[in-house]
């Protein structure tokens, strides 16, 4: 009996720190951890969002689109060339974690894995497979970047 008893304290001691770290993953998970504002796009409609390319600068602006209560998540930021590159802020193979990512110089850093991307290289379509920002496509229309809503809708299932 006394036996039972230990192996039962055991396997009890073992469950709860088991499911302390499970609670605690998720409370990690969480992306007001990462201390970042999101904004929703200075101008938008019923089909798309524009920024305006005097918006974008070398520091990651993220911004926020409101699909039927999921907030879908991207990033816009020029590289020291001035080229504007966007990309939504969930990974190809993290986004389940919901971390995002963060800028660190002339990279982005996943927040969940710590891979690095140069932001020369975000706003391309993953064909290497692995974690990679999100492909969110856009277009420049004058002095703006355009994003289809329909590309935001897309990848809602990301948030």
């Amino acid at each position: 009996m006394k036996k039972e008893l230990v192996v039962l304290g055991i396997v009890t001691v073992g469950a709860m720190i088991f499911l302390g770290g499970c609670t605690s993953t998720t409370q990690n998970n969480d992306n007001a951890n990462k201390n970042t504002n999101y904004n929703t796009a200075p101008q938008q409609n019923e089909t798309e969002v524009r920024i305006p390319l005097s918006d974008i600068d070398t520091t990651a602006t993220f911004y926020s689109y409101d699909s039927n209560g999921v907030t879908v998540r991207y990033f816009s930021v020029k590289d020291t060339q001035g080229t504007v590159h966007v990309a939504f802020d969930a990974c190809d193979v993290c986004y389940e974690a919901k971390k995002g990512y963060k800028q660190n110089g002339q990279e982005m850093q996943c927040l969940n894995c710590g891979k690095q991307f140069a932001i020369t290289s975000i706003g391309t379509e993953n064909t290497a497979g692995g974690c990679w920002p999100s492909y969110l496509n856009m277009k420049i229309d004058g002095n703006d970047v355009v994003i289809k809503i329909a590309d935001l809708e897309a990848k809602v299932f990301m948030f």
